[in-house]
C-alpha cells in the first residue's frame, strides 16, 4: 500500500465451497473489486484454515509470478484437478473405499481395468483389517466399558473415505521451498486433536515432508476425514476452533484485512420440517461459526473506537466522539496498560461471503465441475460488486491524519 499499511487476506474453511474463495481472490488480485480501488491487492500476510489453507499455501508458493498469475493457476487446479471428472466420476480430493459404482461402472473399468481391480482389492483388504481391529475392541473391552459404548466406537465414516487423491495433489502442485522463502507471511491454523488447542504453522514449517501434512491436517473435517499426524500430535480441521483466522492476521500486524468466509447468514438456512441429525448439526455449526466471526469483527470495531477515544483524549479533544462501547473497550482492552496502546492499529476489514447457503451440509463434499465453475463465478461477482455498507465492513472511525501520532 502507498500509505504503508499492512494488508492481509484471511481465508476460512468450507470444503468444496472453497471454490467461492477462488472467485473472490480472482477479483481482488486482479484489480476488479471496489474494495481495493480497482487496483490489484498486494497482501503482506495470508492466514487460513481448512480448505483455505490449501488456497493460501498455493498462492504463496506461486506468488513470484504475481498475484494475478498465481490465482489463475489456482483456478486451473480447482477446475482441472479438484473437480470431479464427468467421464470417471473421480475427483482430486477424496474417494470412497470399495465403491461399487466405481467397480461396476463400465466407463471407469474401460478407462483403467487393472487399476479398478487393484484399488478394489486394496480397499477390501484395508476395510477387513479395520473391521478385525474394531471387532477385537468389542470382544476384548478396555476399562470395562459398556457394550453400547464399545459398539458406538465401531461406527466411523472416515474409514470408508480415502484422501489419497488430495495428498498426491498437495505434494505435486505446491512448491514448499517457495513458501519457506516467500516474503509473504503465511499462517495456517489447525486443531490439536489431543489438547483441543489451536496450533498455527508458519512459513518455516512447510518443508517438503511436513508441508503436505499440515494442509491435510488443517482440512481434515472431523467425522469425515481421519486426523493427520504432524510430528508427534494428531491434528484436525482448524475450523473446529477458528474457522476464520482473523486474530492471527491482526497479531501479525495487519491493518487492512480482506476476510473470505463461506458460512451464510443463518436466517437464510431453511429449518427442515423433518428434523434429522445431519441438518441439525450443520445448522448448529453455522450458527457457531457466524457468532465467532461476528464477535471478532465486533471486537475490531471496539478497538477502533478505543483508539479514537485515546487519540482524541491525548490531543485534548475529549471523548465525546467515541461511543459508549469504545469507552468500555478502551478500559477492558488496555486497562492499566494505556502506555502500550501504541502497538494497536486502526483496522479496516472488508468482508466477503455468500449471504445464502451454498447447498447444505453435503455441499462440503460436492466437487462437481459445473458447481465449482458456478462458485468461482459467484465469488468473483460478489467481490467485483462489493458494497461495504451492505457487507457491514469495518472502516476506521476517523481519517488517520487526525491522530496526533500519525496512526
Amino acid at each position: 500500500m502507498e500509505d504503508g499499511r499492512k494488508q492481509a487476506i484471511v481465508l476460512s474453511g468450507g470444503g468444496a465451497n472453497g471454490a467461492y474463495e477462488v472467485g473472490v481472490l480472482k477479483a481482488l488480485l486482479g484489480g476488479e473489486s471496489p474494495a481495493t480501488g480497482r487496483a490489484p491487492l498486494e497482501p503482506d500476510i495470508v492466514t487460513a484454515t481448512s480448505v483455505g489453507a490449501f488456497n493460501a499455501t498455493f498462492l504463496v508458493s506461486r506468488w513470484e509470478a504475481g498475484g494475478r498469475a498465481a490465482v489463475s493457476d489456482l483456478e486451473a487446479v480447482w477446475r482441472g484437478r479438484l473437480g470431479r471428472d464427468p467421464s470417471t466420476g473421480a475427483n482430486g480430493a477424496y474417494r470412497f473405499l470399495a465403491n461399487p459404482l466405481e467397480l461396476f461402472d463400465p466407463r471407469r473399468f474401460a478407462a483403467d481395468p487393472f487399476g479398478t481391480f487393484t484399488r478394489a482389492a486394496g480397499d477390501g483388504l484395508r476395510l477387513l483389517w479395520d473391521f478385525l481391529d474394531r471387532f477385537m475392541y468389542v470382544v476384548n473391552p478396555r476399562d470395562e466399558e459398556p457394550l453400547a459404548t464399545r459398539l458406538l466406537h465401531t461406527v466411523a465414516i472416515d474409514n470408508f473415505i480415502s484422501r489419497d487423491p488430495f495428498r498426491r495433489l498437495v505434494e505435486e502442485v505446491i512448491d514448499y521451498a517457495a513458501v519457506r522463502y516467500s516474503e509473504k507471511t503465511l499462517k495456517v491454523s489447525t486443531t490439536d486433536w489431543e489438547t483441543g488447542q489451536v496450533r498455527e504453522f508458519v512459513n518455516d514449517d512447510f518443508t517438503d515432508r511436513l508441508g503436505p501434512r499440515i494442509i491435510m491436517a488443517s482440512s481434515a473435517i472431523p467425522g469425515f476425514f481421519t486426523p493427520q499426524e504432524v510430528g508427534a500430535h494428531p491434528y484436525v480441521d482448524g475450523s473446529v476452533l477458528m474457522n476464520t483466522p482473523l486474530l492471527p492476521a491482526i497479531m501479525s500486524g495487519a491493518e487492512e484485512l480482506h476476510i473470505v468466509y463461506l458460512d451464510p447468514d443463518v436466517d437464510s438456512i431453511p429449518i427442515h420440517y423433518l428434523s434429522n441429525v445431519l441438518s441439525t448439526l450443520y445448522r448448529t455449526q453455522v450458527i457457531n461459526w457466524a457468532a465467532r466471526v461476528n464477535d471478532d469483527i465486533s471486537d475490531a470495531r471496539h478497538i477502533n473506537e478505543a483508539l479514537l477515544l485515546l487519540g482524541r483524549a491525548g490531543a485534548g479533544g475529549g471523548a465525546s466522539a467515541a461511543s459508549e462501547g469504545g469507552v468500555l473497550m478502551a478500559l477492558s482492552a488496555f486497562g492499566e496498560r494505556l502506555e502500550k496502546a501504541g502497538r494497536y492499529k486502526l483496522l479496516t476489514i472488508h468482508r466477503y461471503h455468500p449471504r445464502d447457503e451454498l447447498g447444505g451440509p453435503l455441499s462440503l463434499l460436492d466437487l462437481r465441475r459445473e458447481r465449482i465453475e458456478y462458485l468461482i463465478e459467484r465469488g468473483f461477482d460478489d467481490a467485483a460488486r462489493h458494497d461495504c455498507e451492505a457487507s457491514n465492513c469495518v472502516l476506521p472511525p476517523a481519517p488517520l491524519g487526525e491522530f496526533p501520532d500519525g496512526r
